[in-house]
């Protein structure tokens, strides 16, 4: 796959847009909803990100907030469509009108074959190509986000598989995030596609 530099790129805020490669680690915790991810420097371990799951609420839903504990973007499940589509909020707003971006899956049942998820940026009403695409396998424990249907590779997912961590559904993750690129936006891509693959 090609990983040719690419112009910054700042789908939730520029400040999440590092001069050089953004490698962290996001690891799962254990908690009441399930949701909750720490997301650090997989060089100082230093908190970068922190992902919050709401408890009580009628779809899966969970914030991330930066290192001072403001929130960033809301991520949450869509009503109709169950596992299938998920949608990004900026802050902690549910709002249609700050829809920031939508990330989409074929279907329900995700067998151990390819991973092929898109997503449609707010601005993508038609939905007709993707504005960005995950590929690989998330069951082997490796992903790439690329710049739509190209081979453009923007980062890397790679899942740490133990049986523990199976059976307590506490993944955790090594992604590297190229220069320039939002890594904000990709760790709400790590979020969605755990929670995709992980059935409570």
């Amino acid at each position: 796959m090609d990983t040719e530099a690419v112009p910054a790129l700042a789908v939730v805020d520029a400040r999440f847009c590092a001069a050089g490669a953004a490698t962290l680690a996001v690891a799962k915790a254990l908690s009441m909803s399930g949701s909750d991810f720490a997301v650090t420097d997989a060089a100082t371990g230093a908190p970068v990100l922190r992902v919050d799951g709401v408890l009580f609420s009628l779809r899966r839903r969970c914030v991330l907030v930066d290192a001072d504990r403001r929130p960033v973007l809301t991520v949450q499940e869509s009503a109709l469509m169950l596992n299938t589509r998920w949608k990004v909020f900026r802050g902690d707003s549910t709002r249609r009108r700050d829809l920031m971006f939508s990330v989409v899956k074929p279907s329900v049942i995700q067998l151990r074959g390819p991973t092929k998820v898109s997503v449609f940026l707010a601005s993508n009403d038609a939905e007709q190509a993707c504005d960005f695409r995950i590929t690989g396998s998330y069951h082997d424990g490796a992903c790439a986000v690329s710049l739509g249907d190209s081979d453009t590779v923007i980062a890397k997912i790679d899942r740490r598989f133990s049986v523990v961590s199976a059976l307590l559904g506490k993944n955790s993750y090594s992604v590297t995030v190229n220069p320039g690129i939002d890594y904000a936006f990709v760790v709400a891509l790590v979020v969605i596609l755990d929670e995709m693959h992980y059935q409570r």
